[in-house]
């Protein structure tokens, strides 16, 4: 391209149009006087737990301690031929003290223990206890554990066993987001207002994308720690990391009928049976998939003219549970998730809540503006066996 202009050979045109008689500029941009925003996503558990449970974190580490208790039922690890006076178990043996009677619903058939195990794996047993007959037990059998039986002058032999407090953790997350632009740029009016007026507008962006993620932090956060002091570097686990592995997590397997659903719910309810009142945050998808199960059972008057149902509340079992969409969730992967939390036994424990800071770098000595939103937070997900995950609930 020629560094001047040359006069003496104009562009001929022979028909002028918009797209080629005017320079470039010279028709007046036409712009409406308000800058619509489009507002794709909520932060749901961002918004409720922010309101029902956050505490303040005094360190970098949040620790809690759990109670644990004794468990009630051990699972069979290995099918017998016949019945047998070895027994292998899943875990907790050690928790089967010297004469506990083990019972079997699916034989119908009790053995004692003979001696307290000293692994956690295997059991010496008595067979065809209790007026029963033993038979062969089956790998996945479920055995209820009963109290020891003893004899009347047994005044020397102990039957101690416990389960110790487990100490539980995360770590907080520094959150540093910003967005940067020149002095210059600040001054300049726009269709939209005067000087400022783009900064606000940057500002607002910032915001809605500094909730999401935090949001998203929340539900996919995975918890780790690396670098030496003073450049530690923290990462908080989310939902995820502690329920993915947990006692109550669901795969769906791409088809979650409503039956499916209650056989969830009833896990949940057999766990803790004093549970009333949960919140389940689920995918959009998941919603429409709830609402469709109770259309065919409604009544509509004739003369109705409205089709369709929306479930916000869905009960079983004595257990209420209130259902919050998740408009994040819309992926092929995460709109089958879902999350059943009890809001007690959950809290965000803040360092610093969030906080924008104007001018947060080189204030009145740089020509660029950096705004910050700065923040660090942590999960606190006390009892993992009161919350419950469940995936691929899809059709």
């Amino acid at each position: 391209m020629p560094s001047f202009v040359d006069w003496s050979d104009p562009t001929d045109l022979a028909t002028g149009g918009t797209g080629n008689l005017p320079a470039t500029n010279e028709l007046p941009v036409d712009m409406y006087h308000k800058t619509y925003k489009a507002f794709p996503a909520t932060t749901p558990l961002l918004s409720v737990m922010t309101r029902l449970g956050e505490d303040p974190a005094h360190n970098y580490r949040i620790d809690w301690q759990e109670e644990k208790e004794i468990p009630t039922t051990v699972n069979v690890a290995t099918t017998e031929s016949s019945a047998t006076t070895t027994v292998y178990v899943a875990a907790n043996a050690k928790t089967l003290v010297k004469d506990t009677l083990l019972f079997n619903p699916r034989t119908w058939d009790l053995r004692k223990v003979s001696s307290t195990p000293t692994t956690d794996t295997t059991v010496s047993v008595a067979v065809s206890q209790g007026g029963t007959t033993s038979a062969a037990w089956k790998s996945g059998d479920v055995l209820h554990v009963l109290p020891p039986a003893v004899a009347e002058n047994d005044d020397d032999t102990y039957r101690a066993v416990s389960v110790a407090d487990e100490n539980v953790y995360n770590y907080v997350h520094l959150i540093r987001m910003n967005y940067c632009l020149t002095r210059l740029m600040d001054k300049m009016k726009t269709h939209f207002g005067g000087a400022g007026t783009k900064r606000d507008s940057l500002k607002a962006q910032k915001y809605r994308e500094f909730r999401i993620k935090m949001e998203k932090l929340i539900s996919f956060g995975g918890r780790a720690s690396s670098g030496t002091a003073p450049a530690s570097y923290y990462m908080m686990g989310g939902l995820v990391h502690y329920l993915r592995n947990g006692t109550l997590y669901k795969n769906f397997n791409g088809l979650m009928t409503e039956s499916g659903f209650r056989s969830f719910l009833g896990d949940y309810k057999d766990q803790n049976p004093d549970a009333t009142n949960v919140m389940c945050f689920v995918a959009g998808n998941i919603m429409d998939v709830i609402d469709g199960w109770g259309i065919g059972k409604i009544r509509i008057s004739p003369m109705s003219k409205k089709l369709g149902l929306d479930v916000n509340t869905y009960k079983s079992r004595g257990l209420t549970v209130n259902l919050i969409p998740m408009p994040l969730f819309t992926d092929p992967v995460t709109r089958g998730f879902g999350f059943l939390l009890d809001m007690e036994r959950i809290k965000l424990r803040w360092v610093d809540k969030p906080m924008f800071f104007p001018e947060a770098k080189n204030v009145g000595e740089s020509e660029l503006i950096y705004d910050l939103y700065r923040a660090v937070m942590s999960l606190m997900l006390a009892n993992e066996s009161r919350h419950a995950m469940f995936v691929n609930a899809l059709v």
